[in-house]
């Protein structure tokens, strides 16, 4: 099965280096052949991997054959790598961002659409345990009616100096909200800051408000104390947090609530029902209720290994890749909206969808 699918990997740097690995050691795809500019890192990851090394991306498309290609590139050049894959034919999986402007993210997957090739975004987290855990969990009720949901994604480094916090950080979060809810958001508020005297901004406070309810809060940052990758839900009628740098427990349930109950003590759904006018406070209560906490033990593939073996099993035709590229341009569509509203001083902007 393995040597039906080839994959070719563009940039082995520092990311792509550890994608070129889980393809290699992948049972579901052969690594076809690397692309790296920098002759150092291309002659390091020939003799490794024992494949043939390429400096230019059209020469490998050219002389190789690959049903499909990783890019790992700079990201003002994904839309370009991407475009040049699928014309020659292959399909292709690029990381976050797929593209730094929603008409050209919306192109590739027209483009993809009209050839029927592959177009996956390397959103990894959407691949991980802990989240399609959480997934479930709201897909089952576990957690009632979602009311918000706030992620911190913090690091002192690294500072990038070809994106800001929030295109380098807030593709993560703002992809796994999506994932986790099943919805896009209508609108968009934002406030990014450039503290250390750049052009790029290095924090960044962004809030996503759905129509169905839900309100989500994301905080972006590479100039923290700490390293923060932490998502809270807060549900109905329970909570749950994740917690990324927690190798043993990353996800903890709080069976923990408020409970409304109306004038003849009975209890009402969370988010059902709201005071009508006049209605007193002794009509109307809202009680906390605390209960135990619960950590599940989750054990799961390395994420990047799974998200290679699900674009192989993509371009065999067994399945549409689930971050596919109308994932990905979702993702950056809200990234436009955020960038609008920080323009606006915070504005609440709608999404263009």
């Amino acid at each position: 099965m393995a040597d039906s699918v080839r994959i070719g990997m563009t940039g082995v740097g520092y990311w792509g280096s550890k994608l070129a690995r889980n393809i290699y050691e992948s049972r579901e795809c052969d690594l076809a052949w690397i692309v790296d500019p920098d002759p150092a890192l291309r002659s390091a990851a020939a003799d490794r991997y024992g494949c043939p090394a390429f400096s230019d991306l059209g020469e490998a498309l050219a002389q190789g054959a690959a049903d499909g290609v990783v890019l790992a590139t700079p990201a003002s050049m994904h839309a370009e790598h991407a475009r040049q894959c699928l014309e020659a034919g292959a399909g292709v999986m690029v990381e976050k961002p797929l593209a730094l402007t929603g008409a050209e993210a919306r192109s590739l997957t027209s483009l993809a659409d009209s050839k029927g090739l592959v177009l996956m975004v390397g959103h990894t987290f959407l691949f991980s345990e802990p989240v399609r855990y959480l997934r479930q969990l709201i897909a089952d009720g576990s957690l009632g009616d979602v009311l918000y949901v706030y992620s911190q994604r913090l690091n002192l480094g690294i500072i990038r100096d070809d994106l800001n916090a929030l295109w380098n950080l807030g593709p993560h979060d703002i992809a796994i909200a999506l994932y986790l809810l099943d919805d896009r958001p209508a609108r968009v508020s934002s406030r990014q800051y450039a503290l250390l005297s750049r052009e790029l901004e290095d924090v960044a406070f962004v809030t996503l408000e759905f129509d169905a309810g839900p309100v989500v809060h994301i905080h972006e940052s590479w100039l923290d104390p700490r390293k923060v990758r932490l998502l809270t839900i807060v549900g109905s009628k329970a909570m749950a947090v994740y917690d990324d740098t927690d190798g043993d427990s990353p996800i903890r349930i709080y069976d923990t609530g408020v409970v409304a109950h109306d004038e003849d003590g009975q209890e009402v759904p969370l988010g059902q029902r709201a005071p009508e006018v006049g209605e007193s406070f002794a009509q109307f209560k809202l009680l906390t209720r605390a209960g135990d906490m619960h950590a599940p033990r989750l054990v799961g593939a390395e994420p990047l290994r799974s998200e290679i073996d699900h674009f192989a099993a993509s371009l065999r035709g067994d399945h549409p890749p689930l971050t596919d590229g109308a994932h990905g341009a979702d993702v950056v569509a809200v990234l436009e909206a955020a960038d609008a509203s920080s323009a606006q001083g915070g504005a609440v902007v709608p999404v263009d969808w």
